[in-house]
């Protein structure tokens, strides 16, 4: 398929794909198996607060808020800590929160092997933050959604963060790697290599496109147009090659159809909103009947296999999945899976012979 050959074609280590899952063989084998299995990924929200408000955002338009406690991430960390080998806090904005340095250490001492944190960057010139993220994490991940005006919005003072950061790391402080990411469109296009020359000025590692989507109020995501978006990352790509990486996963780009029988990447990626309850997805976190299972304070040892939990997951298909336009991750990884269950020989290709990818445990 166009878009296989895509990702094949892409000689650098990709940071987003999806086909990223099929970097755990034998644990995509074991689930085709129905054999029980830990996810590779904990999507964990430490607060739904934020302090942006970024259109569209979930966070921007909620009546109500949650942010967890020590106790809940002690607990969670203990059930999954060790089996479960990546983290990706989120929110919300999770720098805001006063859990944030202690999750990162306890995150280490738990055995997570990769820890991703996504932030907005406005509180990266805080201490305990910049401290916290140095010493625990492998990666952050600062989106830029709210350049809606102008070029950046306020985002150059994040970009000075990102830059002292960056000094800190040369310097010896630690091995963070700092990416960005930005939402695309045929009415942006014009800004995408002003954002490409700050990003390097600033000394970002990664800068990851993805398509921004309307109606997520409607909880039916559509992109919008994307005429001449990879044309122009392709070509930001080469001429920056030397000074930064830019990352695109294309089949978030193509109107190719996706067929699932059931949220298999709910296996794989747990997402677990501030609120303790875990979502199918983050395309439909906060939304109350994409819950499969209610944590509670203490989550129990057993609640992945839980038979109420499982039943949930199997309920939701490509026929009924009404954020599948988004053609976020978890929706594209469920549609490999899918293919795989089928013994399509383009995914089975594809899983026996993997394209490195960056931080393989942040799903």
């Amino acid at each position: 398929m166009k878009a296989e050959k895509a990702i094949l074609d892409h000689g650098a280590d990709l940071v987003a794909s999806g086909y990223k899952i099929a970097a755990h063989r034998e644990r995509v084998l074991s689930y085709l198996r129905g054999e029980a299995i830990f996810p590779v990924c904990l999507e964990l929200d430490l607060t739904s607060r934020c302090s942006r408000a970024c259109r569209d955002c979930p966070s921007t338009r909620a009546s109500e808020h949650w942010q967890v406690t020590r106790e809940f991430v002690e607990r969670l960390f203990a059930v999954l800590g060790g089996n479960v080998p990546g983290l990706l806090l989120t929110g919300g904005e999770p720098t805001i929160s006063p859990l944030l340095p202690f999750t990162l250490g306890h995150a280490r001492a738990s055995g997570f092997r990769e820890i991703a944190v996504v932030t907005n960057g406005s509180h990266l010139d805080r201490d305990d933050v910049r401290e916290a993220l140095l010493a625990h994490a492998s990666t952050i991940r600062v989106s830029l959604y709210d350049w809606e005006e102008k070029v950046f919005s306020g985002s150059e003072s994040i970009f000075q963060h990102l830059q002292a950061l960056r000094r800190r790391i040369d310097a010896g402080a630690g091995s963070l790697r700092i990416g960005v990411s930005a939402l695309t469109s045929t009415a942006r296009l014009q800004r995408l290599r002003p954002l490409v020359q700050a990003a390097a000025g600033a000394g970002v590692h990664w800068l990851y496109f993805h398509p921004r989507c309307r109606h997520w109020d409607r909880g039916r995501p559509q992109p919008e147009e994307q005429t001449g978006v990879l044309e122009e990352i392709a070509r930001l790509r080469e001429e920056f090659s030397a000074e930064i990486e830019i990352e695109v996963s294309s089949q978030r780009y193509q109107a190719l159809p996706l067929n699932f029988s059931s949220y298999h990447a709910a296996h794989f990626m747990l997402v677990v909103g501030a609120d303790r309850k875990n979502y199918l997805g983050a395309e439909v976190k906060y939304q109350p009947d994409f819950v499969a299972a209610d944590l509670g304070d203490a989550p129990g040892n057993g609640f992945l296999w839980e038979p109420a939990r499982l039943q949930r997951i199997a309920a939701h298909d490509s026929a009924r999945y009404r954020a599948l336009g988004s053609r976020h991750r978890g929706v594209l990884y469920n549609d490999f899976i899918e293919r795989l269950k089928r013994h399509d020989p383009g995914a089975e290709g594809i899983l026996a012979a993997p394209p490195a990818f960056r931080f393989p445990f942040i799903l």
